[in-house]
């Protein structure tokens, strides 16, 4: 078997896959599966556009759990942040405290949310994938996505209200 390890993370431009790996506390994990959020802050967000947001949950499940398209991903206000907290899922002083001094934080709209059906926790994903979680994003090469996609098996889940 001694094959080489595909690296999780896009070493150049042209293995980019299009995809982004971002880290969420436990607590966010049912939010995220619902499809309850659409809106998702954090202080540091990539230059570039991509595709595709995937979702890892960390401690106690620890395993990326599914994948959002990326409908925009942009610096916003704290304002515009505030006037968003449903859709992001949090309370005025929670984005207040999380955005701290500074005036804006970055913003990813993300359309319907796709559940791996087969969610892979990190020791799995390392049997085929360097990979360890990021504290704030990943750029996801080109190989590992296409790892991931197989191993996951993403499927859509219907939005809220649509009969399945």
């Amino acid at each position: 078997m001694g094959g080489t390890i595909t690296d999780a993370k896009a070493s150049s431009a042209e293995d980019r896959s299009g995809a982004i790996i971002v880290s969420f506390d436990s607590r966010w994990h049912d939010a995220l599966n619902s499809g309850r959020i659409s809106c998702i802050i954090r202080k540091r967000i990539p230059k570039d556009a991509y595709e595709w947001l995937y979702v890892h949950v960390n401690s106690p499940i620890g395993a990326i759990c599914g994948r959002a398209k990326i409908n925009s991903a942009c610096g916003i206000t704290l304002i515009e942040a505030v006037n968003l907290a449903d859709e992001i899922g949090l309370s005025e002083k929670e984005i207040s405290s999380y955005v701290g001094n500074g005036n804006s934080i970055g913003c990813y709209r993300i359309g319907s949310f796709e559940l791996a059906m087969n969610p892979k926790k990190t020791g799995e994903i390392n049997k085929l994938v360097n990979y360890n979680p990021p504290q704030s994003f990943l750029i996801l090469s080109k190989p590992a996505k296409q790892i991931i996609d197989e191993m996951s098996e993403f499927c859509r889940i219907p939005a809220e209200g649509a009969e399945s």
